[in-house]
């Protein structure tokens, strides 16, 4: 470290790393009369490297977009469900990252698709300390007829967040393991749930039992944080404001 002149101080950082942040309460919304577009809007605070997050579940349908205006979300994970993957139950995660997104306002997300059969549900959660690249989202899947859902996120480190959304074919509503960020009853036997960890561990079944119909789709996301500084960089700090410059 050196001492240098105008009270600077210059040295090398070390890393790190932040943690991704739920901002606010995720919001949801439904539909089952066969609607082609959906929307549902959530508050964004006043944050840095902030994420959108859209959950979709349908039955029988297909997404064409998902925006905020005329911003487009990149899709991670779609994943149909049965014993084959193939069934009619489906779940996507969607994502949107800081650049197209509105900074301490209100952000309406609109869905358009394909729904030909009447049940729809969107979900949404608002983070932030997100990692800004493509490589900061990684996606699980899994599909079933079984009582009790499989889906995991593994392999998660220091930081990361876990969220997931879960299309079931059931009359009662499955139960979660984690954090609940929303359930949805959207018709007498369609079920879309939402369940999230802020502080994961390691490996981390992400299960859900009471599923009592015939097939279930479920798709989780490993969401990785922003590092403040990179093994290495240089900083100078100021007596008069402490602020950092990277080099």
């Amino acid at each position: 470290m050196e001492f240098l002149a105008g009270n600077r101080i210059r040295g090398t950082s070390a890393e790190k790393t932040l943690s991704v942040t739920l901002d606010g309460t995720p919001q949801s919304n439904s539909d089952s009369t066969g609607a082609t577009s959906l929307s549902e809007s959530i508050t964004v605070g006043d944050h840095v490297n902030k994420a959108l997050i859209v959950l979709v579940t349908q039955q029988s349908g297909s997404t064409t977009s998902v925006k905020v205006g005329s911003n487009s979300f990149t899709n991670l994970v779609i994943t149909n469900g049965g014993s084959s993957g193939s069934g009619s139950q489906r779940t996507e995660i969607w994502y949107l990252l800081d650049g197209d997104i509105t900074n301490n306002a209100s952000n309406q997300v609109d869905w358009v698709g394909t729904n030909t059969s009447p049940r729809l549900s969107i979900g949404v959660y608002s983070l932030y300390n997100v990692n800004q690249s493509a490589s900061g989202f990684v996606s699980s899947f899994a599909y079933g007829t079984a009582s009790t859902t499989t889906g995991e996120v593994n392999s998660v480190d220091s930081g990361d967040f876990i969220l997931d959304i879960l299309s079931a074919n059931s009359s009662t509503q499955p139960t979660d393991t984690l954090t609940e960020g929303y359930n949805i009853l959207i018709s007498t036997n369609r079920y879309a749930v939402s369940q999230y960890d802020a502080s994961p561990s390691t490996d981390n079944d992400m299960f859900y039992s009471n599923v009592t119909g015939a097939e279930w789709a479920w798709s989780g996301a490993r969401i990785k944080p922003i590092s403040k500084f990179t093994d290495g960089s240089i900083f100078y700090e100021t007596d008069t404001n402490k602020s950092y410059v990277l080099y």
